[in-house]
């Protein structure tokens, strides 16, 4: 087992409890277990006694339309009324007129507010609950459908042009992005584009625990960060009908964006 990936200047996360008993079991999307999906609920329920207006917000309360930034970065700081920047890594052309699609869509923060942009959104999650809320505040053309729920996921095989995420790839390990790579090429068309953000720590910023992607899942830690190199990118995406448009590296954020293209299958 590896310990967290540690660096000059940054407080070291304490260390993972040893062996197997600390591993946290997860499931390949369709293969989400009501384990899984009681602890997600049971995560969303703590998030919204801190952020309960926000997540309940209607896409309606937010009326204004800004043109969408010429760069990615920009992207990352556009604000649409009250509230959080948008924080999303994505190009323009990406976006705009698109059919968009978001892993780890939570309650439909951003699915709420890209839905004046894109051509239809679908948002994915673990929880039953984020999803109940992200269709009660979202525009008609944002859909939201369980990742365990095939029969109501199979009509958009095939039809993405986009996937984006936020907060998401940086808490991947190997397996876990494997499966969630798997998952989205069912949906994306050959040539479409994923947006991932790998976790990419800034060392003059203090860092909690952050693990490398071969780590497995921590019980002790389910909330830490997982560093990727471009070499572990590139092993990622190893055998999988993917290939690397480009990356760009924010200190800021501490992030590795990553643009990966569609592949035809073979």
């Amino acid at each position: 087992m590896k310990l967290p990936f540690s660096f000059p200047g940054a407080r070291r996360a304490a260390p993972p409890s040893a062996g197997p008993a600390d591993e946290l079991p997860a499931s390949p999307p369709f293969e989400c277990t009501e384990r899984e999906i009681e602890r997600w609920n049971a995560e969303w329920i703590e998030y919204l006694k801190r952020e309960w207006e926000l997540q309940l917000t209607p896409h309606t309360d937010y009326p204004d339309k800004p043109p969408l930034p010429d760069s990615p970065l920009g992207l990352l700081q556009l604000r649409l009324g009250h509230g959080w920047p948008i924080a999303l890594y994505a190009d323009r052309d990406a976006l705009e007129g698109r059919r968009v699609m978001e892993m780890g869509c939570g309650c439909g923060n951003l699915g709420k507010l890209l839905g004046r942009y894109v051509e239809s959104y679908l948002g994915t999650d673990y929880s039953t609950l984020a999803l109940k809320i992200a269709r009660l505040v979202s525009p008609p053309n944002c859909a939201y459908v369980h990742v365990a729920d095939r029969a109501g996921l199979a009509p958009f095989f095939q039809t993405i042009d986009t996937v984006v995420g936020r907060y998401f790839w940086i808490h991947q390990n190997f397996q876990l992005a494997g499966w969630n790579l798997d998952f989205l090429a069912l949906f994306l068309k050959p040539g479409g584009r994923l947006y991932a953000d790998f976790y990419w720590p800034n060392p003059a910023m203090e860092q909690a625990v952050v693990f490398t992607p071969d780590h497995a899942l921590s019980r002790a830690y389910p909330s830490a960060t997982f560093r990727y190199t471009a070499e572990d990118v590139r092993r990622l995406i190893a055998g999988r009908p993917f290939r690397v448009l480009r990356e760009e590296i924010s200190p800021e954020m501490q992030r590795r964006y990553t643009v990966l293209e569609r592949l035809p299958d073979r």
